[in-house]
């Protein structure tokens, strides 16, 4: 027993080997009261497949991870990503969040939660060839969606991309998947019947028409439902072609611009403009 916890301490201090504390406290995080604002030097070291992990109490809400400043959804995090009561969500970090985090740094923010922890960890050993649009760990069953914001992909010169490909952890190939943007018929994009099966994906081969209207999107919505298999998890979203894994090439350059208007300042990005702390100024 005693040679087996000595194994247990070893193997969990070198998975702890590259862990960094973030922040630690006691905030509570909303939109009045802000988020936790974490600077870009602290994600000097960072690198792809590593993740950032929020520990929360008492939330009722959903959570957000946003490049200070230009306060854009950090590439490759969730839209209409759910927390509740007490527990930890983790981010895991793409080419493109690791290069927005260090020109601008994060923000965790949210509607209702309090946050103790934000630490960076390992996480994945190596990313899939191609662009990684998302990765991480999304639980397939019933109907479940994976949403992703407009900025996962908004880097991506299409015109390179010949497929994306959706990787998986599922027994088999006979499940749903649905690629939309929007819930309504129009917003219907493809689906499982339109794409061939791989080892341990699918993959939609893209047109011209495709590459457009998928550049275009507002948001992703990749919809799962695992049908006779049993519930699996959805690891990666690809986007395969002629890609460089240079991280720098993976960043959008974020144009913001700050003002100050009756004595507050503020940042102009886009056709938004938001206050010093992300929250946007209607």
């Amino acid at each position: 027993m005693k040679k087996l916890t000595l194994l247990a301490l070893f193997a969990a201090a070198v998975m702890n080997l590259n862990a960094t504390d973030l922040w630690t406290g006691s905030k509570h995080v909303s939109w009045d009261e802000g988020g936790i604002d974490i600077e870009a030097a602290m994600f000097a070291d960072a690198q792809p497949g590593q993740k950032i992990v929020v520990t929360f109490t008492d939330a009722s809400d959903g959570i957000e991870f946003k490049l200070l400043e230009v306060w854009d959804h950090l590439a490759g995090s969730r839209e209409a990503a759910w927390i509740n009561g007490d527990g930890t969500f983790e981010q895991f970090l793409s080419p493109a969040a690791i290069a927005g985090l260090k020109e601008h740094g994060l923000q965790v923010i949210g509607a209702n939660f309090t946050c103790t922890k934000v630490e960076l960890l390992d996480g994945k050993d190596a990313l899939k060839d191609g662009y990684t649009v998302w990765t991480g760990y999304f639980w397939a069953d019933e109907w479940s969606t994976l949403e992703l914001y407009k900025e996962s992909y908004a880097g991506v010169d299409f015109s390179k991309a010949t497929a994306i490909r959706f990787y998986s952890e599922a027994a088999g190939t006979d499940y749903v998947l649905n690629l939309k943007e929007d819930w309504a018929d129009w917003g219907h994009i493809a689906d499982n019947n339109s794409m061939t099966n791989g080892e341990g994906y699918k993959e939609l081969a893209l047109t011209d028409e495709l590459r457009t209207r998928l550049a275009d999107a507002n948001h992703w919505m990749i919809q799962f439902n695992k049908e006779k298999l049993a519930a699996f998890k959805v690891t990666d979203i690809v986007l395969v072609g002629d890609f460089t894994t240079d991280v720098e090439n993976a960043i959008v350059e974020s144009k913001a611009t700050k003002i100050v208007r009756n004595g507050q300042v503020l940042i102009l990005k886009g056709n938004k403009t938001y206050n010093a702390i992300g929250v946007e100024v209607k």
